[in-house]
């Protein structure tokens, strides 16, 4: 009979950093605006919504993620409910991702919460249905971003026409004129 050793999963190890994706679930001490300067804030699960490159700099953006059934915060959620989901993701409890409140960070930041165990923060990853509605909440808030550039693009060209600097712009939200 053939005994192998599990092979563990590289995020669950001290090379996180260079395995951590979208849909991976995080601790982290996501600052909040109600804490008083005294400490640090609590680690919390986080959702990864992305992984940002900028040449030898790796950023992530996280979701806040809360067990809190109140209203205060609401937009572009993520929920982890059921029991199969939860332990796929590393979660005791359910718990929702808010995608409103997300942050921005350097996978260097002092805000994960290293297990000593692991060596890592990864708690684990969403799947199924969680996995579905964070790719849509992905997709709503790329779809925003592109909408704002496209405004913004339409504002500079239609200055710089007013100023006498160009001519009639070429673009508009509706496409090309």
């Amino acid at each position: 009979m053939l005994h192998s050793t599990p092979i563990p999963d590289p995020k669950m190890t001290a090379d996180w950093r260079d395995h951590l994706e979208p849909g991976d679930v995080v601790s982290f001490r996501f600052p909040l605006a109600e804490e008083d300067d005294v400490g640090h804030p609590k680690a919390r699960p986080c959702l990864v919504l992305d992984v940002e490159r900028s040449g030898d700099d790796r950023r992530v953006v996280l979701a806040y993620g809360t067990t809190s059934r109140r209203k205060t915060n609401i937009g572009y959620e993520t929920h982890v409910r059921t029991r199969g989901d939860r332990l796929a993701a590393g979660l005791d409890r359910s718990t929702r991702f808010v995608g409103k409140r997300r942050l921005s960070v350097s996978l260097q930041n002092g805000g994960f919460a290293i297990c000593g165990a692991t060596g890592s923060p990864v708690l684990g990853r969403l799947i199924g249905g969680p996995l579905a509605r964070m790719q849509a909440v992905r997709a709503r808030i790329q779809a925003e971003k592109d909408i704002a550039v496209a405004r913004r693009c339409v504002e500079l060209a239609e200055a710089d026409c007013a100023s006498g600097n160009g001519q009639q712009p070429l673009v508009t939200l509706g496409g090309v004129a």
